[in-house]
């Protein structure tokens, strides 16, 4: 009996032995489950519950002009937030703070209401405001720095850099395009949740580490930008124009060294100017060039060897029917030549040339000179513009086309072209970004564009004296010239789309003028857009005048010498004052030709900035040039007659 009872013990034994192994091994398993095998998952999960990653914005990076003078930067200011968990009085405290920051009563009483433990109540506030809330002495109340974009320059180039917001994000321009690399890594932070899964603040977020964006310079040079900008602004105003749009292309590399709209709006308060003032339509904007496009047609006509700078074209006598279509000049011609098509900007001449060329020839060089093609420049919003579509057009395209209708660009675009005619026949992509500089002092390779061949030298070689003979005394573009330089370019005139009648409108124009100074070694393109100028509407009225006020800017801000024999091209004005003008600079020309001791620094006292380049061309000093202020020359350096070197450097000090 008792062996029977030990029998079954022991049976019992192992089956309780057998759980606990088995419960063993079950624990053994989970352990390894939870801690190898789902460890990653479930310290995700746990993470999650407790902690919480805060993403606290990078410090935006700045842009710069080419000097590397400001244009857009972030300041710290003071902002106004609340814990609502620790106020007293909620109702207080509203009635109090909505006073002093100007909000809604109802909005502020809500926000402090709330069952959050982080609110904002104004952001950007000023420091004597902000001095004010300190005295308030509220609990739950906080006042902390954010940065705020700041842009010194107001109105210049507000339309390229665009702006950002309250949250330091890029909304319009650079500004936008630009966005990742100037608002840079946010820093993240781990904050610990509470029961309600809300985020408490560690307390020890630290500004010294907090990340900065990328320093963007751009390759606009801020004096010829306000240069540009004041021409425009005047014309705009003067001829009560919808806008106004210029360009400054350098012709060596390509750089954009100006890109003004106007009217133009202060990005430091963006909300209070309309969309339309915001948009930088030089980019943004097609318009039909009208006869600023002939010079291409004329040069691919030339370089297809369809035509010879000596050719002649009948012109109808101002009356050319293709079809049922009717083709007009402005005055009557019969046989001109080339050189006279481009001047006395002839629809009908540069419309036979074209149909001589054929369609297939034009719009293969027109793509080449990059109409229909986004530039490439990193500007959000740039249009491609509008060509004819293929390549076989009827007659009556490649006629229209030729002289600058039916086909639709930006200033960009247009600038771009005129600077394949300042450098010989070759086409570069233009530049708006000069480099950018990373906090780490890292600046990456900003890879410089291929030039790209569309025509020979030999034909812009032959092109270019025919558009200098367009801004002379016989030409539409006369009121480009600059007293001291050689100017060539090419007015346009294009009626507007009448987008409810339907056809060309009789009273709304498109005026603009297109050129490169100096014509003989040309360093800058210049294109000028006016949208619908009221009373004259023409390219060489209300254009080239305000070419010529940027160009001579320009100029002067690149230290380019006037040359002496363009000086008398004053005597080719049209009325008694510019007669009366020249006659002064050429006299004044002769008192600054006296050479003086060789080798040593003449004397430049009471001269203007213009005639102290004059005396340092006729002097043939090539020393490096500083000038500081306006006005007349009250201090050089080195003094009059001392001995000077052509490497030494010559400063003017300058004063009304």
């Amino acid at each position: 009996m008792e062996n029977r009872n030990l029998s079954l013990i022991r049976r019992r034994l192992r089956i309780v032995y057998a759980f606990f192994a088995l419960g063993f091994l079950l624990t053994l398993y989970r352990t390894f489950d939870l801690q190898v095998l789902r460890h990653d998952a479930l310290s995700r999960l746990s993470r999650s519950q407790h902690l919480n990653d805060i993403k606290v914005p990078a410090r935006r990076g700045d842009i710069y002009d080419r000097e590397g003078r400001p244009l857009a930067s972030s300041i710290n200011v003071p902002s106004v937030y609340a814990d609502p968990s620790r106020l007293n009085d909620p109702l207080l405290a509203a009635n109090i703070l909505s006073d002093k920051l100007d909000l809604p009563f109802e909005q502020t009483y809500k926000k402090l209401s709330s069952n959050k433990m982080f609110v904002w109540l104004r952001r950007h506030i000023t420091p004597d405001l902000a001095a004010e809330i300190r005295e308030l002495n509220l609990t739950g109340l906080g006042i902390t720095k954010e940065p705020k974009r700041f842009y010194p320059n107001r109105e210049v180039a507000a339309q390229v850099l665009g702006f950002s917001g309250i949250d330091a994000k890029g909304l319009e321009g650079i500004e936008k395009s630009l966005d990742d690399t100037l608002g840079g890594e946010p820093q993240v932070v781990m904050a610990v949740r509470d029961a309600r899964g809300r985020a408490l603040l560690p307390g020890l977020l630290d500004p010294e580490r907090q990340s900065k964006g990328a320093s963007v310079y751009l390759t606009l040079d801020l004096q010829v930008q306000h240069a540009a900008q004041n021409a425009l602004r005047k014309a705009v105003e003067k001829t009560n124009a919808k806008s106004g749009l210029a360009v400054v292309l350098a012709v060596d590399s390509a750089e954009v060294l100006a890109m003004a709209v106007e009217p133009s709006f202060n990005p430091n308060k963006y909300s209070d100017a309309p969309a339309e003032h915001r948009r930088n339509r030089v980019l943004t904007d097609i318009f039909e060039p009208g006869s600023t496009l002939k010079p291409f047609s004329v040069a691919s006509a030339m370089n297809a060897h369809k035509i010879e700078p000596s050719s002649e074209i009948f012109c109808e006598q101002g009356n050319y029917k293709i079809g049922k279509h009717t083709i007009r000049d402005t005055h009557a011609h019969g046989d001109l030549n080339i050189s006279d098509i481009l001047a006395k900007s002839s629809n009908i001449g540069t419309a036979k040339i074209a149909l001589d060329l054929g369609a297939k020839h034009l719009s293969k060089d027109l793509k080449k000179l990059g109409f229909g093609v986004r530039t490439g420049v990193e500007f959000v919003g740039e249009v491609r513009g509008m060509m004819p579509a293929g390549v076989h057009w009827p007659k009556i395209t490649t006629a229209t086309v030729a002289f600058g209708h039916g086909i639709a660009l930006n200033a960009l675009q247009l600038a771009s072209a005129y600077r394949v005619l300042a450098s010989g026949g070759l086409y570069r992509a233009p530049r708006l970004i000069q480099r950018m500089e990373y906090a780490d002092g890292k600046e990456p390779m900003t890879p410089r564009a291929d030039e790209r061949r569309v025509f020979r030298r030999s034909t812009v070689e032959a092109l270019v004296p025919m558009l200098e003979a367009a801004t002379s005394k016989s030409g539409t573009g006369w009121r480009a010239q600059i007293p001291g330089y050689r100017v060539a370019g090419k007015t346009g005139t294009a009626q507007k789309i009448d987008t409810v009648a339907g056809g060309y409108s009789d009273n709304k124009f498109v005026a603009n003028f297109a050129g490169f100074v100096p014509a003989q070694n040309p360093k800058v393109v210049i294109v000028v857009v006016v949208d619908e100028p009221v009373g004259q509407h023409s390219g060489g009225q209300v254009a080239a005048p305000v070419f010529a006020e940027i160009a001579e800017s320009t100029m002067r801000r690149l230290g380019v010498v006037p040359n002496g024999d363009s000086l008398s091209i004053a005597e080719q004005g049209f009325d008694a004052h510019e007669t009366v003008r020249a006659n002064i600079v050429s006299q004044r020309l002769k008192e600054l030709s006296s050479q003086t001791q060789a080798g040593t620094v003449p004397s430049f006292g009471g001269l203007t900035l213009k005639e102290a380049l004059v005396k340092l061309n006729v002097n043939k000093l090539t020393m490096p040039l500083e000038v500081h202020g306006g006005g007349f020359v009250v201090r050089q350096v080195p003094s009059a007659g001392s001995p000077f070197g052509h490497e030494e450097h010559l400063l003017l000090e300058l004063a009304q």
